[in-house]
């Protein structure tokens, strides 16, 4: 319960074939915001799916490299947008600081955490301490010590897990990273799957899947 706030998700599936969701973020759940949405769900292969009409949104990812003619470094740059969506339609897509993105090369155990000087760690469960953090400033750019980087993996808030981009020459010593989030303005549950289980509804998701390990929630049927 970060700054006295509760961290509520209620789920209400109506008779008529209507849901009511209120949930934190899900795109940025550090915010601790929360949403409340209405819409349709169906029963497929046991499972409850909200809204099953809609398709998840899926970030993009780029990757330019090009040869600046850095001696010992390779420089690196990461853009950050978001994409804002309201009924469906693209409103604005807006250039953003990301509050914390991992990044990896060629190998996962390999991973730099890249954040801001501002954020704080440690402070509650919901923080523990960033290991390989590298505060980024206003230009959102580091380097590394030149090296041969076959592929890049990179992973951020809207991501399900790792995305990876391969190198294709590796004699790039800069590296610009676009990262773009779409998000709908008003967090709307798209195609989302629900495990239900007498009196249990398993709603929270680990890489893309429902995870019945997971906190359940209270099933209302109306």
């Amino acid at each position: 319960m970060p700054n006295g706030k509760a961290l509520i998700t209620d789920l209400e599936l109506k008779a008529d074939g209507t849901f009511k969701l209120r949930s934190v973020d899900n795109i940025y759940p550090q915010t601790f915001d929360d949403y409340t949405n209405e819409g349709r769900w169906i029963i497929r292969n046991e499972e409850v799916i909200l809204n099953p009409t809609l398709e998840k949104r899926k970030p993009k990812i780029k990757l330019v490299e090009k040869q600046i003619g850095l001696k010992d470094s390779i420089k690196i740059k990461v853009n950050h947008f978001v994409e804002f969506y309201e009924n469906e339609e693209l409103i604005e897509t807006k250039e953003t600081e990301f509050d914390l993105l991992t990044i990896y090369f060629n190998k996962r155990r390999k991973y730099k955490h890249l954040t801001r000087k501002w954020m704080k760690e440690g402070s509650c469960a919901f923080a523990p301490r960033i290991r390989n953090r590298v505060n980024l400033d206003s230009t959102n750019t580091f380097r590394i010590a030149k090296k041969d980087i076959e592929k890049i993996g990179v992973y951020t808030y809207g991501f399900i897990d790792f995305r990876e981009l391969k190198i294709k020459n590796k004699k790039s010593d800069y590296l610009e990273i676009t990262v773009t989030i779409p998000v709908d303005k008003e967090r709307m549950p798209r195609n989302k799957k629900v495990i239900i289980k007498g009196n249990r509804a398993y709603f929270y998701e680990i890489k893309g899947k429902v995870r019945k390990s997971l906190t359940p929630l209270r099933k209302k049927t109306v």
